[in-house]
């Protein structure tokens, strides 16, 4: 295989790896992933205060 062809078979998967994980980070709409929404505050599991889509700080109680 020629170095060309091998380069760019290889960014070509790599691209696609990439998409592929955005989509299961993200979710489809690209705020539904594996973070999740949640519109009332809760202490994460270290313990933070977080509402939202991952907002933490004084701001939020």
């Amino acid at each position: 295989m020629p170095p060309s062809l091998r380069k760019a078979v290889a960014a070509a998967i790599g691209g696609g790896a990439i998409a592929i994980a955005s989509v299961l980070i993200t979710g489809p709409s690209g705020n539904d992933g594996l973070e999740g929404v949640s519109y009332i505050p809760y202490k994460d599991i270290v313990g933070v205060w977080t509402v939202c889509h991952g907002h933490t700080g004084k701001d939020i109680m």
